[in-house]
């Protein structure tokens, strides 16, 4: 991780990808979603080159588990992310997915197809669909520069 000088952001990125790449191997569904928001927030804040995939990008999405034991929203605005743990209203997608898996499932398979994980009653979702499709490539975007996957 060259691109980054700072030792203590070098550090945070260090152990976030740490954390992230387990929880890919080991399958721990239950905090990929939060991992994977706080790394891809972190990442964006140190990577000028990630962060082109926001600039001028005003969004919200809402992602929830059906039996509700998992919610996250995120905020794009003014080229920055902001993650918050609760549902937030009037989001521009909100996806609701069967469970953990599902979710890494939809989001870094080699074609995410979306229309094929509604007709699975794996996700659902209410909104842009276009939205969903750029936070899928994102999060793919960021497996494969974290793990070169």
């Amino acid at each position: 991780m060259k691109w980054l000088k700072h030792p203590f952001k070098s550090f945070s990125m260090w152990l976030a990808t740490r954390k992230f790449v387990k929880i890919l191997e080991e399958g721990t569904m239950d905090i990929f979603l939060e991992t994977l928001l706080n790394l891809m927030d972190l990442y964006f804040a140190l990577n000028k080159k990630f962060r082109r995939n926001i600039e001028n990008f005003n969004a919200t999405y809402v992602f929830k588990s059906r039996d509700g034991v998992i919610a996250a929203s995120i905020i794009f605005a003014d080229s920055k992310m902001k993650v918050s743990c609760n549902a937030i209203e009037n989001a521009s997608v909100t996806v609701v997915f069967k469970d953990g898996k599902a979710l890494k499932d939809f989001l870094f398979s080699e074609s995410p197809d979306i229309i094929g994980a509604i007709l699975d009653n794996e996700i659902q979702y209410t909104g842009n669909l276009n939205y969903l499709s750029k936070f899928a490539y994102m999060s793919k975007r960021l497996k494969f520069e974290l793990t070169g996957k």
